[in-house]
């Protein structure tokens, strides 16, 4: 998820000022045989390219020691008292969350590449399990090629594999996978981390368990992962996709909602498609997949999950894939919008976690506020319920506490991509991000739903009858009169949404997002990077200077 250093010349000419004065300090980085500071090396855009933070210098280590010394000297130089220091596996992020303005960027990348299978005794009973330990730069595909020569897999993925194993555990790594075996920080026995004084700790559950929990999903705040070690299960040969059509949302979502009851699925997903790029015209697709070895328990099992839904328009759509091929296929996809140049073009993206008893207020929001800008979604938007125990509420992740009492709630991600022309600064790209900002401060914001509403939505939520059935009648004027409430009510209050790869610009929308997580997690701050010095683009904490 390039462009060059501007100024190059002048940058150039700064970074050797700074190698002449700090020669002494600096030595064991300038060997040909050893990672280097450079001006030119190319790790200064993100997927996004809307945020562009220039830093004086990129690192290239080849071990965790490398990024050990820079960060120790760093932390005891009063020299570098405004040096920054961001981690970058490929870039991926879409705000410069993985930018160091002035600072340094550490290529993930360049480190040793490792990969290997493990088994380890299980602490809560006598089982043991397969592992594997995965360096901070590895990529999930990389992962995934690897465990299959040995027939094992990771339970939970990214919809895109192309990504560093450090760079989505530092946030959370979901997909569709999620409902039934936690995110990607939920399978993570154990982590290695550099934390901002340059210390490197081995972390899990049982040993140094507030770095531990911190790291994960902690936004490369504390430390940067360099080594993970993640539950592994035996592979899948095939997989049965299936994607179900549907005209009506309630319907959509009341059928998602029953394949995480029931559980038989291995993936869900559900996809919110224009018709003719008219975002009054709209339909919805519930994508599943099936793991399998044998043939013939899959097809029973593909048979009872499909007797289950209430699905209206067209049959489904099944398709027999490799286990491989399945979690690689938005490649495919990648591949195509390369080719037709639409790939390296900004990504205004937005996800959010919404509550369950908000998600209908907020697909009716999502759809005002795209028709009123007149500018149909070039790109997916996933919507897909997942649910809250499966995740580990000691780590730093952040999910709906709006009715906390609900496990269910729904990821959705707009992932618009942007004309080329749209570039930063752009009325183009402004009017993308201004959509993205009202739904974010209405959905963010905290929920004052009127009774009446609240009643009526779920109403319609447990209505669950095919639109061909003579209740069909039931759910369209439910509809009706959910927005008629709305309307006499005045129900403009807030959904209690959470951001899913969150933007804020200053500190105080940071204190929102975390909630009552934020003073643990200034805390960690204060422990484990004192001066502030990692993950600057993500704008949490100000660098400090080094006292005495």
């Amino acid at each position: 998820m390039s462009c060059l250093l501007h100024s190059l010349q002048l940058k150039a000419l700064l970074l050797h000022s700074f190698v002449l004065f700090h020669a002494s300090s600096f030595s064991w980085c300038l060997s040909p045989t050893n990672p280097t500071l450079s001006p030119h090396a190319n790790l200064t855009t993100d997927f996004g390219r809307i945020i562009y933070n220039y830093p004086n210098e990129a690192f290239q280590p080849q071990s965790p020691q490398d990024i050990s010394q820079l960060l120790k000297s760093i932390s005891s130089s009063p020299n570098r008292n405004n040096v920054t220091v961001a981690a970058r596996g490929v870039g991926h992020s879409t705000y410069g969350q993985a930018q160091a303005l002035n600072g340094i960027v550490i290529g993930m990348r360049s480190l040793t590449p490792y990969i290997q299978i493990g088994e380890a005794q299980l602490v809560a009973s006598k089982n043991s399990t397969f592992y594997v330990d995965a360096g901070g730069g590895a990529l999930w595909i990389e992962v995934l090629k690897e465990t299959m020569k040995h027939g094992l897999t990771p339970r939970s993925w990214t919809d895109y594999l192309y990504l560093t194993v450090g760079g989505t555990l530092s946030n959370a790594g979901i997909s569709g996978q999620a409902y039934k075996y936690g995110p990607q920080i939920a399978n993570v026995m154990e982590v290695d981390v550099v934390t901002g004084k340059g210390d490197i700790v081995t972390c899990s559950e049982m040993e140094n368990s507030d770095l531990f929990y911190g790291v994960l999903g902690g936004l490369g705040q504390f430390g940067i992962i360099t080594r993970a070690r993640i539950v592994l299960e035996p592979a899948p040969r095939r997989v049965k996709w299936a994607r179900v059509p549907y005209d009506d949302f309630n319907q959509f979502t009341a059928d998602e909602e029953q394949l995480i009851k029931l559980g038989d699925v291995n993936y869900l997903e559900g996809f919110i498609t224009f018709k003719d790029n008219s975002p009054s015209n709209v339909y919805y697709t519930l994508e599943f997949a099936i793991y399998y070895n044998d043939e013939g328990d899959a097809q029973k099992t593909l048979d009872r999950v499909l007797s289950q839904l209430n699905f209206s328009m067209s049959m489904p759509n099944i398709t027999d894939v490799s286990y491989f091929d399945f979690l690689n296929r938005v490649k495919a996809e990648e591949e195509s919008l390369r080719k037709k140049g639409l790939w390296e073009v900004p990504h205004p993206w937005l996800t959010l976690f919404v509550p369950r008893n908000q998600i209908g207020r907020f697909k009716d929001l999502l759809l005002r506020t795209t028709l009123e800008a007149n500018t149909p979604i070039a790109g997916p938007i996933i919507i897909y319920p997942t649910l809250k125990d499966k995740w580990n509420q000691n780590m730093s992740a952040v999910l709906p506490q709006a009715n906390s009492e609900e496990n269910v709630f729904y990821a959705v991600s707009v992932l618009r991509s942007s004309p080329p022309s749209c570039t930063p600064g752009s009325p183009c790209l402004e009017s993308f991000l201004n959509q993205n900002q009202k739904i974010i401060e209405v959905a963010t914001a905290e929920p004052t739903t009127n009774k009446a509403t609240a009643t009526v939505d779920a109403t319609a939520r447990k209505t669950k009858t095919p639109m061909s059935h003579p209740r069909a009648e039931i759910i369209q004027k439910t509809e009706s009169m959910r927005m008629e409430v709305r309307t006499e009510a005045g129900d403009e209050g807030g959904m209690g949404a959470k951001q899913y790869l969150p933007y804020y610009k200053d500190q105080n929308g940071w204190r929102l997002h975390f909630g009552e997580k934020w003073g643990r997690f200034e805390e960690l701050k204060s422990r484990f990077d004192p001066l502030n010095i990692l993950a600057p683009g993500q704008r949490i904490f100000q660098r400090k200077p080094l006292e005495g």
